[in-house]
C-alpha cells in the first residue's frame, strides 16, 4: 500500500479498520513522509515493540518536531521530555515507583465508595431528561471529579480541566491545520493550565494536605525524589491521562451497547459480565489510537528495515483488530477475554488502568440499572479529530425508548 490518502480523510475518522487492514495486509511497517513517521499495525509488531525500551525510545521529542506546527511546541516540552510516559529507565523507573503508590489495586479499590456516589449523582441526574448528552452529562465530568480529587484540586472547575486537557493533547489532528486565531486560543488555554498547577504546588509547599499533589511535593522537598519541573510534568499528565482514556471508554462502551442491542439484556440480568464487556470495549474501540516511539538503532520488523532515529506511529487500534491475534476482530464477543495492547505493554503500561477500569464499571453498573432502554439521535456519530485518541465529541441519547437494532440505524463505527 504506497497510497497513503486514506489515512487523511474524513472517512479513517468515521471507520478506520478496513484502512488498518490493508496496512497490515500489504504494508505493516509503512513509512509515511506526510507526519514524518513509520506506521506499524500488526499485533506481533506492536507488542515487540511496546515491550523492548533497549530497542525503542519512548522519548516524543523527534516526534513533537515532525507532527506538531512549531507554534503548538509552548506548553508541551515539559511533557515531551520529562514526563512519565516520555521518559526511559532509569528515570522512567524513578517517576513510576513514586506514583504507583496511588495506583495500587488496595489504593484503587479504596475509591469505590466515592465513584459509586459521583456516578449515582450523575446518572440520577441525566435519568430525569427526557434527553442528555452522554458524554458531556456523564462520561467527561466522573473521571475529572475522581482525578481531581485524588490529586486534591478543586472538581468544580472541571470544565476548565476539559477544555486545558483537550488544548495540551491537541495537534496531531486529522483535519488539518489550525488557523492563527485557534492556535493564538490553545496557547493561551496552555498557560493558564500550567499557571493554574504552578500556583496550587505553591500552596502544596506552604500547606500540604492528604492528596497526591502533596505527596509530589513532599517527594521533591523531603527526599529529593522529583525536580520541581517533574512535579509539575507529573500532575499535568496525571490530569490528562486521567480523565482522557476513561471518558472515551464510557462513550464507546455506550456505542457498544447501541450497535449490539443483544448485550444490554445480558448485562443487565448478569452486571457480573461487565468487566468482560469493557475489556472487550477496549479492544474493539481503543481509546488510545497510537503510540509513539524512537528507534534507538536500525532495527528490522518483518522484512522492513527501519533506520537509527526513526519514529514510530505504534497502532495499538490496528493491533487489537489483527486476526492473527483475535479471530473474527470485528465482531464484538463478552467471551473474547482479549489481550488487548489499549493500556500499552511493558514498562509504560498504563499506571492509570486500575482506576479507568474500575471508574467504567461502576458507570455502566450505575447506568444500566437506573436508566431505562435509550437511544441515540439518528446520524453518523461525532467523533473527536485526534490521530492519537478515540473518542466521541457528543453523544445524545433519548431515555426510555426501547434499544433495538434500528436504534443504531445510520450510525458509523
Amino acid at each position: 500500500m504506497t497510497d497513503t490518502h486514506d489515512l487523511f480523510s474524513p472517512a479513517m475518522l468515521a471507520d478506520p479498520y478496513p484502512v488498518y487492514a490493508r496496512l497490515r495486509e500489504q504494508a505493516p511497517v509503512l513509512h509515511v513522509p506526510q507526519i514524518g513517521m513509520w506506521l506499524v499495525t500488526r499485533y506481533d509488531h506492536v507488542q515487540h515493540i511496546l515491550k523492548s525500551p533497549d530497542l525503542f525510545s519512548s522519548s516524543r521529542t523527534p516526534a513533537l518536531e515532525q507532527l506538531r506546527d512549531p507554534r503548538l511546541t509552548e506548553g508541551v516540552e515539559m511533557l515531551a521530555s520529562s514526563s512519565l510516559v516520555a521518559l526511559d529507565p532509569p528515570d522512567h523507573t524513578r517517576l513510576r515507583r513514586l506514583v504507583n503508590v496511588a495506583f495500587t489495586p488496595r489504593a484503587v479499590q479504596s475509591l469505590e465508595t466515592r465513584i459509586r456516589q459521583l456516578a449515582r449523582e450523575l446518572v440520577d441526574e441525566l435519568a430525569r431528561k427526557d434527553s442528555f448528552d452522554l458524554m458531556e452529562d456523564l462520561a467527561v465530568p466522573l473521571p475529572v471529579i475522581v482525578i481531581s480529587e485524588l490529586l486534591g484540586v478543586d472538581p468544580a472547575r472541571r470544565v476548565e480541566f476539559k477544555r486545558w486537557s483537550d488544548d495540551l493533547l491537541l495537534g496531531s489532528r486529522l483535519d488539518g491545520h489550525l488557523d492563527t486565531a485557534e492556535i493564538d486560543r490553545v496557547v493561551a488555554s496552555r498557560r493558564e493550565f500550567i499557571a493554574f498547577f504552578h500556583a496550587m504546588i505553591e500552596h502544596r509547599r506552604r500547606a500540604p494536605g492528604d492528596d497526591l499533589l502533596s505527596d509530589l511535593v513532599r517527594a521533591e522537598a523531603e527526599r529529593d525524589a522529583l525536580t520541581a519541573e517533574e512535579v509539575l510534568t507529573m500532575a499535568l499528565l496525571l490530569m490528562v491521562a486521567g480523565n482522557e482514556t476513561t471518558t472515551n471508554l464510557i462513550g464507546n462502551g455506550v456505542v457498544a451497547l447501541l450497535e449490539h442491542p443483544d448485550v444490554l439484556p445480558r448485562l443487565r440480568a448478569e452486571p457480573a459480565r461487565i468487566p468482560a464487556f469493557l475489556e472487550e470495549v477496549l479492544r474493539w474501540r481503543s481509546p488510545v489510537v497510537m503510540l509513539v516511539r524512537t528507534t534507538r538503532r536500525p532495527v528490522t520488523l518483518g522484512d522492513v528495515e527501519v533506520p537509527k532515529d526513526a519514529v514510530l506511529g505504534v497502532l495499538v487500534d490496528a493491533a487489537n483488530h489483527d486476526p492473527a491475534q483475535f479471530p473474527e476482530p470485528a465482531r464484538f464477543d463478552i467471551e473474547r477475554q482479549p489481550a488487548h495492547l489499549s493500556f500499552g505493554h511493558g514498562i509504560h503500561f498504563c499506571v492509570g488502568a486500575p482506576l479507568s477500569r474500575l471508574e467504567g464499571r461502576v458507570v455502566f453498573e450505575e447506568l444500566l440499572a437506573r436508566v431505562p432502554a435509550f437511544t441515540r439521535e439518528p446520524g453518523p456519530l461525532e467523533w473527536a479529530p485526534s490521530f492519537g485518541l478515540r473518542g466521541l465529541k457528543r453523544l445524545v441519547l433519548r431515555r426510555g425508548e426501547p434499544l433495538s437494532a434500528a436504534a443504531s440505524r445510520g450510525s458509523t463505527a
